[in-house]
């Protein structure tokens, strides 16, 4: 892989819900095609653009609609992404880059599924377009999409709230022009963190007999969300994007990764890299082998060390694009890294072939 704001509208009511539970290679300096005009990959397929971004708007940019709003804006455009998850963003932040990414030759159709994770975030607050300081993640698509429903809820409520963060899973059907209906989910699950009160926690052997970090909130939400999009995929085309706080080759990716150990039906964007064949990294925690499990570190900086346990101190790739293996078709083209200096993540951006 290459290194590479309004009122609030009615219509967002219901998605933006108070939380309930709920049961040759691309040139990162030219724009490339999308999906309605790319010519058709092996096998009759069809080439789909995705980019992965943790905004960091709060902590990193401190709520900032400005110069970080439109260098996200001006990256998604440059890359042509079609399906496009973004993370950790006040809502006005949300709201600027939409509107403004709206403008771009394209992008006037762009549709977008939103859900709340925090509340009350002081950096967050507008009198007229965030009142109540949400922090928000979701979907933004440059082709028509529908909201996916988890029961009576449009998004799938991770659990656990540890502080006071509402972790969620939300999907839309992007209608990807002359291809299959691809259902996108962006999620961000917890940091892993070994839980103190351990009777708040559901008594699951998978994950009581974790060698890595104990009964861990990232694994459990990790097995719910591969528990949930795993059957999607025997039926259509599933991608899932974000933040997964958790390096590939450890036990919680398990639940997507379909190769090397892997319970998943999933590829990583970055799985094909030939650079990764025959590349073995130690960690402090365990041994980075398999060259379909690994990736380009998406947040941390050039030289430094890997150490598990030192996140911001160490490079990691904790940032993913999987796609099913049974719809899409990853190769050593498909997935890069963008640099940005408006975050401490990296942005990944995947263009993988969707079979017809």
């Amino acid at each position: 892989m290459r290194s590479r704001v309004a009122a609030v509208v009615a219509a967002a009511a219901l998605l933006l819900a108070t939380p309930a539970v709920a049961v040759a290679e691309p040139d990162p300096s030219a724009p490339a095609q999308d999906s309605a005009a790319a010519s058709t990959a092996g096998h009759g397929g069809q080439r789909v653009r995705m980019l992965d971004f943790n905004f960091a708007g709060n902590g990193f940019n401190g709520g900032n609609t400005g110069t970080p709003v439109d260098d996200a804006v001006t990256k998604i455009y440059e890359q042509r992404a079609e399906i496009i998850s973004l993370n950790e963003m006040c809502y006005t932040q949300w709201v600027a880059l939409r509107d403004r990414l709206k403008t771009k030759p394209g992008y006037g159709g762009l549709t977008e599924q939103v859900v709340v994770t925090n509340y009350d975030i002081p950096n967050c607050y507008d009198a007229e377009v965030n009142p109540e300081g949400w922090y928000v993640m979701g979907l933004l698509s440059k082709h028509p999409s529908d909201r996916v429903m988890f029961g009576d809820t449009p998004y799938l409520d991770l659990g656990y709230h540890y502080r006071e963060r509402y972790r969620k899973l939300v999907c839309g059907d992007v209608r990807v022009p002359r291809a299959p209906v691809v259902r996108a989910c962006v999620t961000h699950t917890e940091v892993p963190l070994v839980l103190i009160n351990e009777t708040s926690f559901p008594g699951d052997p998978d994950i009581a007999d974790d060698p890595f970090y104990g009964r861990s909130i990232n694994y459990a939400q990790s097995k719910l969300i591969g528990d949930t999009i795993t059957p999607m995929a025997a039926r259509m085309p599933v991608a899932l994007l974000g933040d997964l706080n958790e390096l590939p080759f450890l036990p919680s990716l398990d639940h997507f990764y379909a190769r090397c150990g892997g319970k998943g039906v999933f590829d990583e964007v970055d799985g094909a890299d030939p650079r990764w064949r025959g590349n073995i990294r130690r960690w402090n925690i365990g041994t980075e082998a398999c060259p379909h499990r690994q990736g380009e570190w998406t947040m941390g900086a050039e030289g430094l060390p890997d150490v598990y346990d030192r996140p911001y101190q160490s490079n990691r790739k904790i940032d993913y694009i999987f796609v099913d293996r049974r719809h899409f078709t990853v190769d050593e083209r498909s997935g890069w890294v963008i640099s940005t200096p408006y975050s401490d993540h990296r942005i990944v951006v995947g263009d993988v072939t969707l079979k017809r």
